[in-house]
C-alpha cells in the first residue's frame, strides 16, 4: 500500500471553498477501486490548514487515481487558492483498520 499525508495551507478565508473542491476528490475517488483512503480534515485551531489522508493499493490504483481528469481540474483550481501544499508519501507499517489486516 501507499500513503499520502498532505497538509494544504489555504489562504485566508478560502477554506470553505478548497474543501468543496476537494468534496469533488472525493466523490471521485469513490469510483476508483484502488483508492482505499481518501479522508480530508480541519485542524483545531488553525482555520487555514487541512490536511489529508490517502491510502492507495498499488502504484498502478496511485496512477489511475492520479491520471483522473477531475485531480487536474481541481489542482488548477487549486491554485489561486492556496498558500502551501507539503506532500509526503510513506507506507503504513503499523496500524489498526486498513483493509487487509
Amino acid at each position: 500500500m501507499i500513503a499520502y499525508t498532505v497538509t494544504i495551507t489555504t489562504r485566508p478565508g478560502a477554506r470553505d471553498d478548497v474543501l468543496a473542491l476537494l468534496r469533488e476528490l472525493v466523490d471521485a475517488a469513490a469510483g476508483e477501486p484502488g483508492t482505499l483512503l481518501y479522508a480530508f480534515h480541519t485542524i483545531d485551531g488553525e482555520p487555514d490548514t487541512i490536511v489529508s489522508y490517502e491510502l492507495f493499493g498499488d502504484d498502478d490504483a496511485l496512477a489511475a487515481h492520479q491520471a483522473a481528469p477531475v485531480v487536474a481540474r481541481v489542482a488548477a483550481q487549486l491554485r489561486d487558492l492556496v498558500v502551501r501544499t507539503d506532500v509526503r508519501r510513506g507506507a503504513p507499517v503499523v496500524a489498526k483498520g486498513l483493509p487487509g489486516e
